[in-house]
């Protein structure tokens, strides 16, 4: 089942987003057509969980490999994009999937020039049956 993403939400917890939503609109529509992937979200979700592989790399390095196409094949230059596709990966991962906290690490990308992305985990509020929506922030 496709998530439901509520961008108003999203907007009100990530400030400054609007410019990824407005300029950055083919990497926010990628994203939003992962969202109706089941397929696609369980692998990514997967490699997350288990491998500890970041979800937005994952999903560059599968835009780029596997889909084609020129989407991540180039350098990304503004930082409200690179910021933008952070956010909406950690709107996901809090707000949609619950409970999950980011741990920042490196990716060092060549083609994009991102250098950062986070890796999500299961929180120890969630762990402990505490974490409610918009109970706690995380940073």
């Amino acid at each position: 089942m496709p998530i439901s993403f509520d961008e108003r939400d999203f907007l009100k917890r990530y400030r400054g987003t609007e410019k990824f939503i407005r300029e950055g609109e083919k990497y926010y529509r990628a994203f939003l057509d992962l969202l109706q992937d089941d397929s696609l979200l369980e692998k990514i979700k997967f490699a997350n969980d288990v491998l500890g592989a970041p979800p937005l790399s994952t999903f560059i390095l599968y835009h780029r490999n596997e889909k084609g196409g020129d989407l991540f094949r180039s350098e990304i230059r503004d930082s409200y994009i690179k910021q933008g596709l952070g956010a909406c990966f950690g709107y996901l991962y809090r707000f949609c999937y619950r409970g999950y906290v980011p741990e920042q690490c490196r990716f060092n990308d060549p083609w994009t020039g991102i250098k950062t992305v986070s890796r999500f985990k299961r929180g120890e509020r969630e762990k402990n049956g505490l974490y409610e929506k918009g109970l706690f922030e995380v940073h």
